[in-house]
């Protein structure tokens, strides 16, 4: 049940709420026009608008584009259509940003309740609705927030799946069908979300002890489903580019640029000499190609470096941050840089106290299903599928760090890492009660 908050114990999260919708409107009232990075989003705001003039897809260009998804796009273009193209328009779409972003505290709130116990969950709404990265990104026109609100509606079907004990009736397909909806339009948002459901079913059949036959049957659900709302973008790109372009045509760009160590000249672009190509397609094949050409030579004359930035460095360069961007809030900046690093810090105690758990949980065969029956040290709420989060943080980790890493791309996946720093401090807060 995801509102219940006519309850006595819900009303410490209406709080929240209040907090968190209170801070948003307060910074999308008195600075929202000057919330722009002057880079992505309004390239997203000029595809929004053009597609409304003339009913054309583009990005950064007058020609049609595959190198963003269409659900932002669309979804900027609606608002537009509804409110204007003028600022006030734009200004609209930030307050619906501000519900979003409200929102998406709410059902971290609602995600800590099913998986650990109140008090976690509170403390880690509590962390989105103050932590400022997260409220200056409900100001920008970026797909963040969509994303966000997405993933974690995602999020609850892939609990509700692996809790399912019915097999081959209609929940267990209706919920697979669902997934497979969802994941569609994840990747219609960012096209990194396209691979996770491989990894999700494999989680189901080594973890949770699924048998072959039942996760093939869900696969072949969530397949049908992703396909029928992927189809249209597939016959458009088809049409339009006349090649199969399943999800982006973008990639060759963040590959090349990941191949700068430590970023080095990205902050001008344009004297790294990268070729052009007769437009978008070819252009982004000449990065790919580029970035291999870069790699075969540049990887046996420095293997260490390149070692090193293609595992910590890049981890380090997504995780390590906090996501801001200049000259917005600079001057607070040091202190969210302080901030950010305690709480993934927190994260990291989070994530190493409830895999000691599960590892020691007291019934056999529970760490194999990914759950704490008991808790020997504390009376905190458990923490449940600990390995199943992880596989979302390794997996968009990964795949980042095989491209570009930046802050920017880990703000979706906050409320998994806030339940962890939160169930750290609460598990060490009544480890310390206990004692003698």
């Amino acid at each position: 049940m995801l509102l219940p908050i006519h309850d006595r114990q819900e009303r410490p999260i209406i709080v929240v709420l209040l907090i968190a919708l209170i801070l948003r409107l307060t910074v999308g009232f008195f600075q929202g026009p000057t919330l722009t990075l002057h880079s992505d989003d309004q390239a997203y705001l000029q595809c929004a608008l053009r597609w409304l003039e003339t009913g054309t897809m583009t990005f950064g260009s007058e020609r049609p584009t595959a190198f963003v998804g269409p659900l932002f796009p669309g979804f900027l273009a609606v608002l537009l259509a509804v409110f204007g193209g003028d600022d006030s328009g734009v200004q609209a779409i930030r307050y619906v940003q501000v519900l979003m972003g409200t929102a998406i505290v709410y059902l971290t709130y609602r995600l800590g309740c099913a998986v650990a116990d109140q008090r976690t969950a509170l403390l880690a709404a509590l962390v989105m609705a103050l932590y400022p990265p997260n409220i200056l990104v409900n100001g920008l026109i970026l797909t963040e927030t969509l994303f966000t609100l997405l993933l974690l509606g995602g999020l609850f079907l892939l609990v509700r799946i692996v809790e399912d004990d019915g097999f081959a009736d209609l929940s267990f397909w209706l919920r697979w069908g669902i997934f497979g909806v969802y994941t569609a339009l994840l990747a219609l948002t960012r096209a990194t979300a396209a691979l996770y459901p491989i990894l999700f079913v494999l989680y189901l059949w080594w973890v949770r002890r699924w048998t072959l036959r039942r996760c093939l049957q869900g696969a072949a659900v969530f397949a049908l489903a992703f396909s029928l709302v992927m189809a249209p973008w597939w016959v458009r790109n088809y049409v339009q580019f006349d090649q199969v372009i399943l999800f982006s045509s973008g990639a060759g760009e963040p590959l090349l640029m990941g191949t700068y160590v430590e970023m080095e000249g990205l902050d001008d672009p344009a004297s790294l000499g990268w070729p052009a190509g007769t437009d978008e397609i070819d252009t982004q094949q000449k990065y790919k190609v580029l970035a291999m050409e870069r790699l075969r030579t540049l990887v046996p004359e420095e293997p260490g470096r390149y070692l090193w930035w293609y595992t910590w460095g890049k981890f380090a360069a997504m995780w390590g941050h906090a996501f801001m961007w200049p000259p917005i809030w600079m001057a607070i900046y040091p202190y969210v840089e302080m901030v950010h690093l305690f709480l993934m810090a927190g994260a990291v105690l989070g994530i190493g106290w409830a895999l000691v758990r599960l590892v020691r949980a007291p019934v056999p065969g529970r760490s194999g299903r990914d759950r704490i029956a008991g808790d020997p040290w504390s009376g905190a709420g458990q923490l449940q599928m600990p390995l199943l989060w992880l596989s979302l943080l390794g997996y968009y980790s990964v795949v980042y760090i095989a491209y570009f890493a930046f802050p920017r791309y880990h703000i979706p996946l906050l409320p998994i890492v806030f339940l962890f720093t939160a169930y750290a401090w609460v598990s060490l807060y009544d480890w310390m009660m206990d004692r003698p």
